[in-house]
């Protein structure tokens, strides 16, 4: 019987497989044109609507599956054209797309156009904000591939589940998975489908800081798809093509995976939901794990993760704030805390002792290409538990295993944080004005005690306010650990040591914390400034409360009997219900968004724009071409991300400036292709307009030339560095497993 379910399961596989590279060999298909129209056609046939001169054409079929529309304008200085496919009927349902833009000085785009029924009366929807259609050269619609590109993906992700389940369920009937292990893994299942209910729908809210980090997906999958660096250390789609140095002092690395969706075909909102669920899944188990390895109590730890992963301040990160970073980062926390537990509290003489460290390592490495003020807040946390418990610190191996924590770290991370280091050390930023603001939105105590937590809009005190805050779980315990205090029980250190850490924080992320008192301090203030908002300590707050609450309910458990089921009862009950209003109140209660073409949503979503050089007004930034001095020609203009290629001519005696539409980051270089002229083009100091990067062109230069970011060379010292580190930590991890079967199968032999 044991070997037919082996048999099936390898049929299984082989369907699975057979059926997987069937549709693979789709995914190459030539893209077949469906329709074609020209400005030119359309004389005659404009209506004018609100101002604009609008066209419609005449209808036509459209089959289940991807297109791309591909518009060729001429270049004009003052007209706008605009494109989007349309349905007669219902839109967004069987025909998805928010069309796209060209602006003023462009001349070409594209977007995709999603296509889930059959439809026979489809039209192409133009708007000009000019009376002549002739701009539009061309707009053409292609079938793509990209439907079965998308489609195979979903098909290998729904044959790992069912290979998963049907695993899973064989552990279950050899005994091998318990039911405390069933509990735990539909528990967490449960957790996170509820935190994820709000894009469990068709559409999505726009909150936040979502436009910026839609952006930055959006614009890594651009500049992907321009082949022009890797890692992307510069978008060169941000502020209308003038660049954006996001990528080098914000860390994307998890951006890549959204960013390979949307090369697949997915649009930016679905791309964006599978990366929510992938983060919430992660987030769940690592909390778990991290819990369970601490406490060493299935339900303990299953409680705890559900109270971080129902978190209020956790869920308000995703749907309210749109806070990307930080989201992601509090995915990492728990490994932080773990880490450090085990380091202080495990026999240092025990064979698994060095292995404590990688939590750590882990943890801080994804913090650190996650979110830059996680980080900060994560190392204060780490020092701070280090000076509290300065005996253990000081052990030698426990010290040393803390220095060789800090070295892996910094040399794993280094292709990330020495080019951002560099480049703050070059150049200047908005960030620096940023820093010198006073802090405000810390949290109300008012807000905090709410026990229903709502989308909210600001700290407002308890109306509508915005739910950063620990829970109603949380607080909750909190409240029973005094009660249980009063009545003389005695705490574990670790609980104690959390439930202080726990205090510590909420009291840090407070507006009555004297924050603006210390950013006036000297290179603390610097540190406290860069924070911007006091709330954001409620990251680590709430990561150490629900470890907290794990510790504390073995404590009851250990001395209560019976009682813990009633506090494990209630403290889920109460998480699950406040998470479940919140969540609701996230889904239904904003208005609702249907994002399908990252084209359609603007370049300039900087926020507070922290990354601009000093003294740039993103508010004057355009589209246009290059800017010549007088006596200096220019023909064969190319742009290409970062990239631009050009024909200049200096007719001059003396040195001609060349503005480039691209910010005048230090790192762009200029390369010489076929010029004549006694020197070469150089990239001049002083900026142009708008910080626009300008090309010094010599007396006499006439020829083709280059300018891309090509960044220095240390950077490329820094990625080797990274790399080598990797390797060398792979290969001594796997040298050292190698080197334990070898020796336990010695000792199996002699057995």
């Amino acid at each position: 019987m044991f070997s037919k379910k082996i048999d099936r399961f390898k049929l299984l596989l082989i369907a699975e497989l057979i059926m997987a590279l069937l549709l693979f060999f789709t995914c190459f298909q030539k893209e077949t044109k469906v329709f074609t129209i020209f400005g030119d056609d359309m004389g005659g046939q404009m209506t004018e609507t609100d101002g604009y001169e609008t066209f419609s054409s005449e209808t036509f079929e459209l089959l289940p599956g991807v297109y791309q529309v591909r518009m060729e304008v001429s270049e004009t200085e003052d007209q706008t054209v605009f494109a989007q496919v349309r349905w007669e009927q219902a839109p967004f349902k069987a025909v998805r797309n928010n069309g796209a833009a060209v602006l003023p000085g462009g001349t070409s785009q594209k977007f995709n156009v999603y296509v889930l029924d059959k439809v026979q009366t489809a039209y192409v929807y133009c708007r000009f904000s000019g009376s002549d259609p002739g701009i539009l050269r061309s707009l053409n619609v292609y079938r793509t591939s990209m439907g079965n590109r998308m489609l195979l993906f979903i098909l290998l992700v729904l044959f790992g589940l069912l290979d998963f389940m049907v695993i899973f369920r064989k552990r279950i009937l050899s005994g091998k998975i318990i039911m405390k292990k069933q509990i735990v893994f539909w528990g967490l299942t449960a957790g996170i489908m509820i935190s994820f209910f709000p894009y469990l729908t068709d559409y999505f809210s726009w909150g936040g800081d979502i436009d910026y980090h839609f952006g930055r997906i959006a614009f890594l999958e651009a500049s992907l798809q321009q082949k022009m660096q890797f890692p992307v250390r510069m978008q060169g789609t941000w502020l209308y093509g003038h660049g954006y140095a996001t990528s080098l002092f914000y860390g994307d690395l998890f951006l890549y995976f959204p960013a390979c969706l949307m090369l697949l075909g997915f649009s930016i909102m679905t791309a964006y939901k599978m990366f929510v669920f992938a983060v919430t899944a992660l987030g769940a188990w690592i909390a778990y794990h991290c819990f369970y390895r601490c406490v060493k109590e299935e339900y303990a730890a299953l409680a705890g993760s559900l109270l971080y992963v129902l978190a209020p301040y956790r869920i308000f990160n995703f749907y309210n704030r749109g806070a990307t970073g930080e989201y992601l980062a509090m995915t990492f926390l728990p490994l932080i805390c773990c880490g450090m537990y085990l380091l202080y509290t495990e026999d240092i003489n025990s064979l698994s002792y060095n292995k404590h460290k990688w939590y750590i390592v882990l943890g801080m490495s994804a913090i650190l290409q996650s979110h830059l003020i996680t980080s900060e807040m994560t190392a204060v946390l780490m020092a701070l538990g280090c000076a509290l418990c300065w005996r253990k610190t000081f052990r030698r191996r426990t010290f040393f295993q803390l220095l060789e924590t800090v070295g892996i770290v910094l040399l794993v991370n280094m292709w990330f944080w020495l080019p951002l280091l560099y480049m703050i050390g070059i150049d200047t930023y908005q960030f620096q004005t940023v820093i010198q603001e006073e802090m405000v939105n810390g949290t109300e105590l008012a807000g905090m005690v709410q026990l229903l937590p709502n989308k909210g809009s600001a700290q407002t005190g308890m109306w509508q306010c915005e739910p950063i805050q620990i829970g109603a779980s949380a607080l909750f315990l909190f409240l029973v650990c005094l009660l249980w205090r009063i009545k003389g029980h005695r705490m574990g250190a670790a609980c104690r040591f959390f439930a202080v850490l726990s205090v510590v924080t909420v009291a840090l992320s407070t507006k009555y914390f004297p924050w603006n008192f210390i950013r006036k301090l000297p290179l603390i203030g610097y540190f406290a400034g860069s924070l911007q908002f006091p709330f954001r300590w409620m990251a680590p707050a709430a990561a150490l409360t629900a470890l907290f609450c794990a510790f504390f309910m073995m404590e009851v458990r250990e001395r209560g009997g019976a009682r813990i089921k009633i506090l494990a009862g209630i403290s889920v009950l109460l998480a699950i219900m406040s998470a479940v209003y919140h969540v609701n109140d996230c889904a239904f209660q904003a208005p609702p968004l249907y994002l399908y073409n990252a084209e359609n949503m603007g370049t300039v979503g900087v926020v507070n724009g922290e990354w601009l050089l000093a003294g740039t007004d993103k508010g004057e930034l355009h589209d246009h071409g290059p800017v010549a001095e007088e006596g200096l020609l220019w023909q064969g203009y190319e742009k290409k991300g970062t990239d631009i290629t050009i024909f200049v001519e200096n007719t001059t005696a003396g040195i001609r400036y060349l503005e480039l539409p691209l910010m005048g980051y230090k790192g762009y270089k200029v390369k010489e292709y076929d010029g004549i002229g006694q020197n070469c083009p150089d990239i001049a100091e002083e900026r142009g307009d708008h910080n626009d990067l300008r090309i010094a062109i010599p007396a006499g230069y006439n020829g083709k030339i280059k300018v891309s970011w090509d960044g220095f060379a240390l950077f490329h010292a820094a990625e080797a560095v990274s790399i080598a580190s990797i390797v060398i930590i792979l290969s001594r991890s796997w040298w050292t497993w190698r080197r334990k079967v070898k020796f336990e199968s010695k000792l199996s032999n002699i057995d």
